[in-house]
């Protein structure tokens, strides 16, 4: 029954099916990165920048991270045209971007405040990804696009830690669209040594989220051409 099974036209065609959509490996001469301090690599020696240099030696790294930047100002920019002529001849764009909007409703009214706002402002974060999204694709159809989910670097003892893992879970929600690919950065949240601040990552820290984004690449089909020196 299995031999009949394979020599069948549905088999075959299954067969076609996948060698079509088997991952063909990309060519990644261009990398930018987006977004804010996280991107930026705050109190660290070039953050997940110094990392993929390191994974792809000829390739160009290009880190455009802004410390405290929030999804609005990076909207802002590329409507202004920032770094258009660099994301036009991306292959691979790092995107890491919306902790600086919980943040500052945090810091503007407390955690009641942004509870009670967490809704219109999750609502606002996605029409804003949309449009980095488009603005990154635009005239560069085939760019991959990375965009690095939340973590909770709270520590477990604390008293709120169940509610802000729900809380970035469904901010986390919001991320993603045709084209884009979401490295789940949660495993993060579980070391407790990888943090610089209760913000940012550290040295060691960052070394993790570029094992995770490569992880990804792969886990989603998607062969990344080794490169060489």
């Amino acid at each position: 029954m299995g031999n009949n099974f394979r020599s069948s036209a549905l088999y075959q065609k299954a067969l076609r099916r996948k060698k079509r959509n088997a991952a063909k490996p990309r060519k990644i001469d261009k990398i930018v990165i987006l977004g804010d301090s996280v991107a930026y690599g705050y109190g660290t020696k070039g953050g997940i920048a110094r990392h993929l240099e390191d994974s792809f030696p000829d390739s160009e790294v290009m880190n455009f991270g802004i410390n405290g930047l929030t999804s609005d100002g990076l909207v802002e920019r590329l409507r202004g045209d920032y770094w258009q002529a660099e994301l036009g001849k991306a292959d691979l764009v790092l995107l890491n971007i919306g902790g600086n909007d919980l943040l500052r409703q945090y810091k503007g009214g407390g955690a009641s405040e942004l509870i009670r706002q967490f809704a219109a402002l999750k609502k606002k974060y996605r029409r804003n990804l949309l449009e980095i999204y488009g603005a990154i694709q635009k005239g560069n159809e085939e760019v991959l696009i990375v965009q690095n989910s939340l973590y909770n670097s709270m520590k477990k003892e604390v008293q709120y830690f169940g509610f802000t893992n729900l809380l970035f879970r469904m901010w986390n929600s919001a991320i993603g669209a045709k084209g884009v690919i979401v490295t789940n950065t949660r495993k993060m949240g579980k070391v407790p040594s990888i943090w610089l601040d209760s913000i940012h990552p550290n040295e060691e820290g960052y070394a993790i989220m570029h094992q995770l984004l490569l992880e990804t690449l792969q886990t989603t089909g998607i062969a990344v051409a080794k490169e060489r020196r």
